[in-house]
């Protein structure tokens, strides 16, 4: 092998290096933005600080399953194994698994525009799907990018 063949394979070596590095950044800074963006949300006037940001995937709002049900208080049950779901709040019991559409609420099958999902560990669930089930309003404010959860009064 030449110098110059030697010379020209390390140069295009270091730019392939250089094309990785500059597109891994790239590509990480979305991520970034999302997570500034994300939207606050409020349960019953009190900001909660979750765990993880929530995402935004399809138009729907995803949040750390744990943190925005124990904040409304209800009990939970993660089945690791099974990767399912049970919570109650009151006469309102809810039944997810990961990754399926079908979810249910007091026996009855209700279709999920978006399932429940893993990201990094954490599991993340559909935010005004939850907050209804269990028997709350949800409002969505985009000039604030807020949003609140607020339990209905019962007469």
């Amino acid at each position: 092998m030449s110098i110059k063949s030697t010379y020209r394979s390390k140069k295009a070596a270091g730019l392939l290096l250089a094309g990785i590095l500059i597109a891994g950044a790239g590509a990480a800074a979305p991520s970034a933005e999302a997570a500034k963006d994300a939207p606050k949300v409020l349960v019953n006037g009190l900001r909660q600080t979750l765990d993880h940001d929530p995402i935004v995937k399809d138009g729907r709002t995803l949040v750390p399953l744990r943190g925005i049900f124990e904040a409304m208080g209800a009990t939970v049950d993660w089945d690791q194994y099974e990767q399912t779901i049970q919570a109650t709040r009151g006469k309102n019991e809810i039944f997810l698994q990961v990754n399926k559409t079908k979810a249910k609420v007091n026996d009855m099958e209700i279709e999920l525009s978006v399932p429940a999902q893993n990201m990094s560990g954490t599991t993340m669930v559909p935010l005004r799907f939850i907050a209804e089930a269990l028997g709350a309003y949800c409002v969505y404010y985009p000039d604030q990018n807020l949003i609140t959860i607020t339990d209905r009064v019962e007469s």
